[in-house]
């Protein structure tokens, strides 16, 4: 059965995938490896975390929005692009990926 929108809020089932692997750096920087994530790669986690407000802000501040759900947590063989490594080890400053994440959203407003 399909039912028509009739105003509810969005939930975003899987966003982000931002390609990012730092253990495969080679000595000017370059990702030596066949991984791959969404869009271009990042060249460091600065940029990483940029990326990350931007597409959190604007989630966080659609009034529409109740909730989201961020891939990977983890690495994941060729995809690249979790907030922790494979071996579940933090990849990425993980205190300032949740800060971006713990204002009200717009929908709670």
């Amino acid at each position: 059965m399909s039912l028509p929108y009739a105003g509810q809020p969005y939930f975003v089932s899987e966003f982000g995938g931002i390609w990012w692997n730092p253990d495969r750096l080679d000595a000017v920087g370059t990702e030596q490896d066949e991984s791959w994530g969404y869009g271009q790669r990042v060249r460091d986690e600065e940029e990483f975390h940029a990326r990350f407000a931007g597409l959190a802000d604007v989630l966080l501040g659609d009034p529409e929005m109740f909730g989201y759900c961020y891939t990977q947590l983890t690495d994941v063989f060729q995809e690249q692009n979790g907030i922790y490594r494979f071996d579940r080890s933090e990849k990425l400053d993980v205190a300032r990926v949740r800060a971006v994440q713990v204002r009200p959203a717009a929908v709670e407003e």
